[in-house]
């Protein structure tokens, strides 16, 4: 399994260019293969590394390669594999007309978020590359979808309690009507919610164990920028998801702001990207200012 490190941070910070840098200073170790890949809706590998880029891994160098994931692509998807199961499920119930259900659903709040987190999934299964960077979407996104395992298996928990309240209340009435009583393990919606409680604990521990997902957090030294970080750790906190490493982006050792962002994340490694003369583009210029990038503070 790759390990993965996820760039998360206020729009306009640099979370693009940051995991760029950073995807380049893991692929200098030529026995490594990586990954970095784009779940932000507004693109911006393909301009940082000059390259047409799709879902369709592309490969930059021997041992790195970059793809930009299509979320509206994998709501459709994710729709038509739900309605092909759900059809399966209720088939003596085609009069409903599900299709006209699944018209109006395809526009329900959270299924971006659903789509970011196939794509996290899909990531997480990666057994091609030692290592995969993920550039994150704005932060408003990035946490609902970082929160959806945990929000799901909430409800899915719920869910199972009254679907074997519904399977014990039906077997009563069998009972009585002499009929074949059913199990759980019978019950295909039943079957289906215990294989989303078990999809939704993988995910969420894989979300919490640091040796398996790095959260990266990139900020900037003003004020606005440090504030939301704030707000980032303590939202990933209630998720029981820390912060292991720290990108200040164009700042300065010399900054005072430095110091009070070293003490807000005490538990956190913090590296220092210095403000650049010219826009970073292009896969020699990447590589060149990775060099610069400095560790502030070892974890």
């Amino acid at each position: 399994m790759a390990q993965l490190h996820m760039y998360i941070g206020k729009g306009g910070v640099g979370k693009s260019t940051s995991s760029s840098m950073e995807a380049i200073r893991f692929a200098k170790d030529k026995a490594k293969k990586v990954l970095l890949v784009s779940m932000d809706p507004a693109h911006n590998l393909h301009d940082l590394f000059e390259t047409r880029l799709g879902e369709k891994q592309t490969k930059v160098t021997s041992n790195l390669s970059l793809s930009e994931f299509d979320l509206d692509k994998r709501s459709r998807e994710y729709m038509a594999s739900i309605r092909k199961e759900l059809k399966g499920l209720y088939h003596y119930q085609q009069a409903l007309n599900i299709d006209k259900y699944f018209n109006i659903l395809k526009f329900a709040p959270g299924m971006e978020e659903y789509a970011s987190l196939l794509v996290l999934e899909q990531c997480f299964s990666e057994n091609r590359y030692d290592e995969v960077l993920i550039d994150t979407p704005p932060t408003a996104l990035t946490l609902k979808t970082l929160a959806l395992p945990s929000v799901n298996l909430h409800w899915v928990d719920h869910l199972i309690g009254m679907r074997e309240e519904i399977v014990q209340k039906k077997n009563c009435i069998a009972n009585i009507r002499k009929e074949n009583l059913n199990t759980l393990s019978e019950d295909p919606i039943f079957g289906r919610l215990i294989r989303m409680q078990k999809r939704y604990a993988k995910l969420k521990e894989q979300l919490m164990d640091t040796e398996i997902t790095e959260i990266c957090l990139v900020l900037n030294e003003d004020d606005l920028s440090f504030s939301e970080s704030l707000m980032i750790k303590e939202q990933l906190k209630s998720l029981s998801i820390s912060i292991s490493k720290i990108l200040v982006n164009k700042g300065s050792e010399q900054s005072q702001q430095m110091e009070r962002i070293a003490n807000s994340f005490p538990e956190s490694s913090l590296e220092l990207i210095p403000l650049g003369d010219n826009p970073i583009q292009g896969l020699e210029n990447l590589d060149s200012f990775s060099e610069r990038i400095t560790m502030y503070r070892q974890r």
